[in-house]
Formats: structure tokens, C-alpha cells, sequence
């Protein structure tokens, strides 16, 4: 018997009570607490932690769950640097880490490689999968008192958290709009804040009243060739800047007629005081001839003033469109600077705890600071890429979409379960329900 079985019965909690809450039956509780057979619906770390996660949330200490799948027996044989009779020694080292760590599986880093036998989850998948939008049951709101999702889109600037590192984005992107750089490219994952940052951008250009003209063509569903989709042509480009310049005017047919006209209007723009800032999202998606044409929009000056400047937006991909050895965008990139947007990381409570203030809501009354903490360890992965000590890349997931649904997945939780809080143990056991 499991002496999980016995700690259920020291706290007055019945195996009919826990099974519905961790989505398995009564007759597999029991078989799994008498005779430690797990049922195969379900990954025996998923439902380890997912039961941890309830008892705790019933007021079971954590420090209580440590040998919890343990087998009585063992607990009392296996005593540390002592075997039971005719035990493997393996199996005595795997218990006596167990016990001295009994949260690896799920305090350490998430490993992508999998073990022998076994086929692990791409990255891909999984970063997929963690941004899948996660909304606030009706239970968690009314539970915790949340009348305003933290995690909505900002209203206005205050809203807009500015870490050290998505600063320097911030700061380049303003060069680059008030036309002390030409031609940037800022880089980031998806979920990484970068439209936050380019609306971030044409609030604080209209809160200091600067003289700039934001020119945002778009396809809606852009891909990089018409098999996938629609490309965004230079001609596409040409349009918006005519429209956004010289709404007034109708765009000439001859594609040479068209590109002089808006130069035209460029100069007439900028004589008046105006910058023009040519803003592309989603540039990982451009082909690489539009990408190619940009070189033209660049050169448009008026004497020795440039009359544009140009700033991309987009996902690592755009990063390697953007290489120098690609000799169809090497005149592009060249000209070029790149910033990258990188993950929260250590900054991830300071973070949350200020879209928890910016909706009115204190964060330690609803995630316990330890949470925190798990929630970043849950969205660190350790990927193997060989077999050697040094064949491993440590991947941070920790951009703010991402920690917004795993959030607001283990708020969720917490609600269903009646916990005070959100705890550590929640946060690992909702990381770990995940397919």
C-alpha cells in the first residue's frame, strides 16, 4: 500500500473525494493506492502531480507529499545507503533520490529529450500549445475578486511593463522614428511583446506631439509566396505611403509613375516638418524580393535628408532572411540593425506583479511568491541536441503570453480546487496536465 494511502486517511480525505479531482476513477485510486498500478489513461508524473496539487490546495502540507508514492515497506526498509533484501541497486539509488529530492521531475528545468524508448514533445509543439489562449473562468473571478483580467491587452503607456532588456528595444525603435536610424529590425518570439512595444511607440510619438508619420501597410494573412497566401509586394508598400502622405491623391498606374509620386509627396512632407517611419509586422512573412525592395524606400532622400525610415517586426525567421550571406538581401542586410527581444526571465514578477497592479489586484493575495518561481521553472526548458555534457541549450519560454496563460490556467485551477492561493505545487501540476 502507498502511503499516500495512510496520509489521505490522517486528513479525513476519502479516495472517492480525490479521484473525480484528479479525472480518474474510484477503482483506479484504490488500485493505485493498494496495489501501485497506475492507470494508463494518464502519465504517472502527470498524475503525481496533479494529486499533489489538490492536496496541498486541502491543506495536506507539501513536506507530507515527499514519499507519498512510496510503498510502506520501502519506507520502512530502505532506510538511506540500506537496500531491502534482493532489491536492485538501482532502484534503492532511485528511491534514496527521491527522498532527498522528491521535486525534480518537476522543480528543475523541463527537459525536451527523452528518455530511451520514448519520443519527446518538439519545442515547436510546445511553445504552441503554451500559446493557446487561456481566459479567467467565472469561478476564478469571482473567488479572487478579479474584475478585470490583468492580462488584457494594456489600455494606455502606464500599463506597458518596461523591462532592462525590452528598454533598449524601446529606445531603439524611438531612434528609428524620429529619424536617427534608418533601418531596424527587431526580433522576437511570438508572445514576446513586440506590437505592444510598436503601439507603445505611436502613443508616445502623439503624447510628445512629434512630427511623425506612421506608414503601416498590411496583408491580412501575409506569407512569404502566393502558394501560402498573400505576399506584401513593394507596390503594396508604394499604396500606403501614398495613402498615409497624400491621402488625397489617386496612386499612378505606371509602377515608375506610382514610385515617383509618392517620392514626390515624401519631399513635400518632409519640407513641412514631417518624418515618415514605414512600420512592417509580421516581417518574417515578407519574401525576400519585397524584402529586397526595401533598399529602394531607404534611398529616397530629399538632397541629403532621408525621407523614410524603416522598422521591421517579427519572429526569429526574420533574423535568417536578414543574413548577410544570403546574397538576394545581402545590400539589405547590410544596412540593417537588429535587436532582439528577448524573455523575461529574471524580470518575470516584477512583471506580473505590475499587470496585476495595473488592474487594481494585489498578486501575492492570489499567487504565492513560490509560485512565481515554479512558473519560471516551468517555462525553462533543457534541450538536448547530442550526447555529450556539453550537446544541451537551456530555452526560455518566459515571454509574457506565455506566462499569461500558464498563469491564468493555474488561477483557474486554484478556483476549481478552493485554494486559498495559487500555489507552487498548482503551477507544476497545471505545466504538467499539459499535452
Amino acid at each position: 500500500m502507498l502511503i499516500l494511502g495512510k496520509l489521505l486517511t490522517d486528513h479525513g480525505i476519502s479516495q472517492a473525494r480525490l479521484a473525480p479531482q484528479v479525472n480518474v476513477s474510484r477503482s483506479a485510486m484504490n488500485m493505485l493506492i493498494n496495489s501501485n498500478r497506475y492507470p494508463k489513461k494518464i502519465g504517472r508524473r502527470e498524475l503525481r502531480s496533479m494529486i499533489c496539487a489538490v492536496l496541498c490546495a486541502w491543506g495536506v502540507p507539501e513536506g507530507l507529499l515527499t514519499d507519498a508514492f512510496l510503498e510502506d515497506d520501502e519506507q520502512e526498509d530502505c532506510a538511506p545507503g540500506k537496500s531491502p533484501a534482493g532489491a536492485d541497486p538501482r532502484q534503492a539509488e532511485v528511491l534514496e533520490r527521491a527522498r532527498t529530492r522528491p521535486a525534480e521531475a518537476v522543480t528543475t528545468p523541463r527537459s525536451s529529450a527523452a528518455p530511451s524508448g520514448t519520443t519527446s514533445q518538439p519545442l515547436e509543439v510546445e511553445s504552441e500549445m503554451l500559446l493557446r489562449k487561456q481566459t479567467l473562468s467565472e469561478a476564478a473571478r469571482r473567488k479572487f475578486a478579479i474584475f478585470r483580467d490583468p492580462f488584457d491587452e494594456p489600455q494606455q503607456a502606464s500599463e506597458v511593463f518596461l523591462s532592462r532588456a525590452s528598454r533598449v528595444v524601446r529606445e531603439a525603435m524611438w531612434q528609428t522614428a524620429i529619424g536617427n536610424t534608418n533601418f531596424l529590425a527587431v526580433v522576437g518570439e511570438s508572445g514576446a511583446g513586440k506590437s505592444t512595444l510598436r503601439e507603445e511607440l505611436a502613443e508616445r510619438l502623439r503624447a510628445e506631439s512629434r512630427p511623425v508619420v506612421l506608414i503601416a501597410p498590411y496583408v491580412l494573412g501575409m506569407e512569404e509566396n502566393d502558394k501560402k497566401g498573400r505576399c506584401l509586394r513593394s507596390d503594396h508598400i508604394a499604396e500606403a505611403i501614398l495613402h498615409a502622405v497624400a491621402g488625397g491623391d489617386t496612386p499612378k498606374r505606371s509602377p515608375e509613375a506610382r514610385f515617383r509620386q509618392l517620392h514626390e509627396a515624401l519631399i513635400a512632407s518632409s519640407r513641412m516638418g514631417m518624418q515618415h517611419l514605414l512600420v512592417i509586422e509580421e516581417a518574417h512573412g515578407l519574401a525576400l524580393p519585397t524584402l529586397k525592395h526595401l533598399k529602394r524606400f531607404l534611398e529616397l532622400k530629399d538632397g541629403m535628408r532621408r525621407l523614410m525610415s524603416v522598422l521591421l517586426l517579427g519572429q526569429p525567421e526574420l533574423r535568417e532572411k536578414l543574413d548577410e550571406r544570403r546574397a538576394a538581401v545581402r545590400e539589405v542586410a547590410q544596412r540593417c540593425q537588429i535587436v532582439t527581444l528577448p524573455p523575461l526571465d529574471a524580470s518575470l514578477g516584477d512583471y506580473l506583479a505590475h499587470r496585476f497592479a495595473s488592474a487594481g489586484l494585489d498578486l501575492a493575495a492570489i499567487v504565492d511568491p513560490a509560485a512565481v518561481d515554479a512558473l519560471m521553472q516551468a517555462l525553462t526548458i533543457t534541450q538536448r541536441h547530442g550526447s555529450g555534457p556539453g550537446d544541451t541549450q537551456v530555452i526560455s519560454l518566459t515571454h509574457p503570453l506565455v506566462a499569461n496563460n500558464l498563469l491564468t490556467a493555474a488561477i483557474n485551477q486554484a478556483a476549481s480546487l478552493g485554494a486559498p492561493r495559487v500555489t507552487a505545487e498548482l503551477v507544476r501540476a497545471v505545466r504538467e496536465s499539459m499535452p
